[in-house]
């Protein structure tokens, strides 16, 4: 029989086990018969760092897609980042002193694009280490090309729906909102 150590390393144990995890289980299926469970959250503003508040929210919805899963629904639970706004450009006058009419365009939005993908890889540590079932493969990060070319694919079939009865500028992907804009 081994001596249990009278200390726990708590940093080894879990870095152990946060490596034998596998994410892709939380994938969604897009070829599965399932019943779908879409949960489609605001994307948060990736300026500061993941906080109590952010893991509270994070673990509302993480019950709900665990519970949703074990009921045996296919469950699409991404997660996105909204890179856009004046969050992201205060964050960076405020931490490099300076305004964004003080330097040259392209070099505040460098300075912007710099914090945003920083901030995403804290908060994506965060909450890796949160242990949340979000399925990763899904990520969008809205400052990206691909998240553009997606959003215009999208609006333009969302247009080309003649019994659409809800307003594609206000609800863009009416089949995961609202089924009654399908009617």
């Amino acid at each position: 029989m081994s001596e249990v150590s009278k200390e726990y390393n708590f940093s080894l144990i879990e870095e152990k086990w946060v490596k034998s995890w596998d994410d892709s289980v939380y994938y969604f299926d897009w070829m599965s018969k399932k019943p779908q469970y879409i949960i489609d959250t605001p994307p948060p503003y990736p300026t500061g760092n993941f906080h109590i508040g952010n893991a509270l929210n994070w673990c509302y919805i993480d019950f709900a897609a665990r519970y949703k899963r074990m009921q045996g629904y296919n469950v699409m639970f991404p997660q996105g980042w909204d890179c856009h706004g004046l969050p992201t450009e205060v964050k960076v006058e405020e931490i490099h002193h300076i305004t964004k009419n003080e330097v040259p365009r392209e070099e505040f939005r460098r300075l912007c694009e710099k914090l945003t993908e920083e901030a995403i890889e804290r908060f994506h540590t965060s909450m890796d280490r949160l242990g949340l079932s979000i399925d990763w493969s899904n990520e969008y990060v809205t400052m990206k090309p691909e998240y553009y070319v997606k959003t215009k694919v999208l609006r333009a079939d969302v247009q080309e729906w003649p019994h659409l009865s809800c307003r594609p500028s206000r609800q863009l992907v009416p089949s995961l909102r609202n089924s009654d804009c399908l009617r």
